[in-house]
């Protein structure tokens, strides 16, 4: 057997990746719960802020709603995170019009 035989077997063995486990699947399971609450009760949180405050972040009500009405396990920040961006561009844009 030449040299370069036995690197690639070698190569191939070391991208090899154990399976995860029992546990740390559990734990990932158990990690994703936790993080979809801890978004949905900042949701919640943000909600409870006036108009003018949201508008402070980027956000409208009606942003803020539609998280809300989504799944649990929607990432809300996300959402939340992209609507303000495009909502920034937008306004970008049009001061550069003006």
């Amino acid at each position: 057997m030449r040299m370069i035989d036995r690197r690639l077997e070698i190569d191939i063995l070391a991208t090899r990746r154990p399976a995860s486990s029992l546990f740390a699947r559990v734990r990932n399971a158990a990690y994703k719960l936790v993080r979809a609450w801890q978004n949905r009760r900042m949701v919640n949180r943000l909600s409870e802020l006036d108009d003018h405050q949201l508008y402070d972040m980027g956000l409208c009500r009606s942003d803020v709603q539609s998280v809300r009405a989504a799944s649990f396990f929607a990432d809300a920040g996300l959402h939340l995170t992209i609507a303000a961006r495009e909502r920034a561009r937008r306004h970008l844009r049009s001061g550069r019009m003006d």
